[in-house]
């Protein structure tokens, strides 16, 4: 009985698909475990994380065995680090002119050297596989539920750990589990994850995911009528213009979803907490900018008087701190005594944006208009497309736009803007893997999603 025998090149074949498996799977296990990391940060100069203290030793071990995953020409990610380059060259050149204390810019140019570390590992650990980047998304979730518990400090202490941990916790694996269901063409379950989340943060008043989840939904799902009567209401699909009618109606929609929860508030239907918040941001008139983010005014203005060069690395200035007091009390804007000192006395600057342009000048701000365009450009694409991730996408991207304009620099956001940002270059570059699926789905754009539809599982499955 002859006994069978493997060829030498046969061989060579398993040997090369048993490494790429075992270099698939580390990989898939170092995903989960930076996702993971979320849940906790030692103080070093700054904070730095479990994720950050996994990645960054990893990194050289990543160029190593994945050296063309971060091919930089012709690609948005080599334009976006170059980006990050001049961001902290020109917080240096700040730096030495402004005089910064030592401790000062140590912490302020390790905090954009760590997010362009982060940046790169993410970039070659997860651009193009769209497996990987849930995985992560899912230990993200996970993690971010985890700090809750782990470290009180990081959601503000038990109080506020429900806004600042567990309901953004919720909305990475809604988004994580949407993915899932749409890839299954399931879309009642995916509008039923959706909507659940939008009910669940409306109920406690956390009206920044409301109204984000609330555009996202309705670039995910078929929300808008195609027709009312004879009367038809969204272009073609396939189209730009159908994409920005749908954000027109969107953005009109959530302004009166805003308007009901501020009436809800004002009646005391969400809380005493909520009617109180409510009683301030109708007070200060321009509610959210002036009620919600008065620091937006003050840091603007500390762009006005120095435009080029920045205040310094943790810029701290006085002037800056009475100003917002100011404006507070001209508001009538109640601010808790335990806050204080707030902001550790820096020049408060509640933005990406904002804070950038304020400690390193112009270049950091615009670094960061990039990416906001960017991220837009990425939501009309996938918004275009029917891609295995949409929903991820778009809920995660359009929380990046509130993340730029509205929302502090630092901590978790380097990696998780790190993550956000391989998305954006996974939608948009050419070459991309995330691209292709991207453009091979645009015919299908919008037109297969039917109310009618919704529960059934897609043909192309």
């Amino acid at each position: 009985m002859a006994i069978a025998t493997l060829t030498d090149p046969q061989v060579a074949r398993r040997r090369k698909r048993q490494h790429e498996w075992a270099k698939s799977l580390i990989g898939d296990i170092m995903a989960l475990l930076i996702g993971l990391g979320a849940c906790y940060a030692f103080s070093v100069i700054g904070d730095i994380y479990i994720s950050e203290v996994i990645l960054l030793p990893s990194l050289v071990l990543l160029l190593i065995v994945n050296p063309d995953r971060l091919r930089l020409r012709k690609r948005r990610i080599g334009i976006i680090i170059a980006l990050i380059l001049v961001w902290l060259l020109g917080q240096m050149i700040t730096d030495v002119y402004r005089s910064t204390p030592f401790k000062d810019w140590i912490r302020g140019q390790a905090n954009i050297l760590v997010f362009l570390l982060d940046l790169i590992g993410l970039t070659i650990l997860l651009k193009g596989n769209m497996r990987r980047q849930m995985i992560f998304l899912l230990g993200l979730a996970i993690g971010t539920a985890l700090s809750a518990k782990l470290q009180p400090a990081l959601a503000r202490g038990e109080g506020d750990a429900l806004k600042f941990a567990y309901c953004w916790a919720i909305l990475y694996f809604v988004a994580f589990a949407g993915s899932y269901f749409y890839r299954r063409g399931q879309y009642l379950s995916v509008g039923f994850l959706m909507v659940g989340d939008i009910v669940f943060n409306a109920v406690f008043n956390f009206r920044t995911i409301t109204l984000t989840m609330f555009v996202a939904a309705c670039l995910v799902l078929p929300i808008i009528p195609e027709r009312i009567g004879m009367v038809r209401i969204l272009p073609a699909a396939r189209s730009r213009s159908r994409v920005l009618v749908i954000v027109g109606i969107t953005l009109i929609a959530g302004t009166m979803v805003g308007k009901i929860m501020t009436t809800l508030a004002a009646t005391g239907a969400l809380g005493e907490e909520a009617q109180q918040k409510n009683e301030v941001q109708t007070t200060a008139g321009w509610g959210i900018l002036i009620g919600g983010r008065p620091e937006i005014i003050v840091s603007s203005r500390a762009v006005i008087d120095s435009p080029i060069l920045g205040h310094g690395s943790w810029a701290k200035d006085p002037k800056y701190q009475r100003m917002l007091g100011d404006i507070e009390n001209q508001f009538g804007i109640k601010v808790p005594l335990d806050v204080q000192p707030r902001y550790e006395g820096l020049i408060p600057a509640h933005s990406h944006l904002m804070s950038a342009w304020v400690d390193a000048g112009i270049v950091g701000g615009i670094f960061w208009m990039y990416i906001f365009v960017s991220a837009a450009k990425s939501i009309i694409k996938a918004a275009m497309s029917q891609s295995p991730l949409k929903p991820a996408y778009i809920s995660l991207l359009v929380i990046m736009l509130w993340d730029i304009l509205f929302s502090p620099f630092g901590g978790t956001r380097r990696f998780i803007e790190s993550f956000f940002i391989v998305l954006i270059c996974d939608i948009l570059d050419p070459d991309s893997p995330g691209r292709q699926v991207v453009a091979q789905t645009l015919s299908r754009a919008q037109a297969p999603l039917h109310l009618r539809n919704l529960g059934r599982v897609s043909p192309r499955n």
